[in-house]
């Protein structure tokens, strides 16, 4: 089997989430006799982002929540610009949808989660993370619920869940993947609230505290990468 990579990238004035959708197709095809048709399958995966929850998320003049590069191949929401008087803050619930869009099952689908950017900043905001994952009947569960510091360069996947257009769906198979993402400070409701990784996701107060001192003011940019294997 092959890992295939979808990186996703963005930059945020206090954080916004970036992400890359990919469309390009693999083709491959099955051990065959001279008596058999060649069976062809194609891969793809696009991504989609959203503000979800009832939140508000930053847009830009134009109203446009997220902007694409020329080839399609990247999509960045508008950057949270924050004030020096900026203490307390959301980015809102911003959503990235996973998409299968081939006839190839691609299974182990993971998220991977980066930030680089403002050191006081990263060290100081909190981030919420949830998914409903892939199928149907699936709890929205809390994937993390802590400091961005530590959220970063962490993975995020259920063994045995595949992604795929075909098939009846279930808790472990269907055609969308989602992950949720609120970078926070200070007393934020989020879809997290107080509850810990692993629990079911139920929206409320943060209660963590606000940035402070050299934070103010810092960028920083989330990377995004979703892996699977086909």
């Amino acid at each position: 089997m092959k890992l295939r990579t979808i990186p996703m990238v963005g930059a945020m004035s206090i954080v916004s989430l970036g992400l890359i959708g990919v469309g390009a197709h693999a083709t491959f095809t099955q051990n065959t006799t001279s008596a058999e048709a060649i069976t062809a399958g194609t891969w793809g995966v696009t991504l989609s982002g959203s503000c979800v929850g009832g939140t508000t998320c930053p847009v830009d003049t134009s109203n446009n929540l997220f902007s694409l590069s020329p080839d399609g191949a990247k999509l960045t929401f508008t950057p949270y610009i924050t004030t020096a008087s900026t203490s307390s803050f959301s980015t809102g619930d911003q959503e990235v949808t996973a998409t299968s869009t081939g006839n190839v099952q691609l299974t182990d689908p993971t998220w991977v989660v980066n930030a680089t950017g403002g050191t006081d900043l990263a060290n100081q905001a909190y981030v919420c993370a949830t998914s409903t994952g892939i199928g149907v009947g699936g709890a929205n569960l809390v994937l993390y619920n802590g400091l961005l510091s530590d959220f970063t360069g962490t993975t995020y996947a259920l063994s045995g869940d595949v992604l795929s257009t075909t098939g009846t769906p279930s808790s472990t198979l269907g055609p969308t993947d989602n992950l949720v993402v609120d970078v926070y400070a200070g007393n934020e409701t989020t879809p997290c609230g107080t509850n810990a990784a692993g629990t079911t996701a139920t929206p409320g107060p943060s209660n963590e505290p606000a940035i402070s001192g050299a934070a103010i003011g810092e960028n920083i940019a989330i990377n995004v990468e979703l892996t699977y294997q086909d």
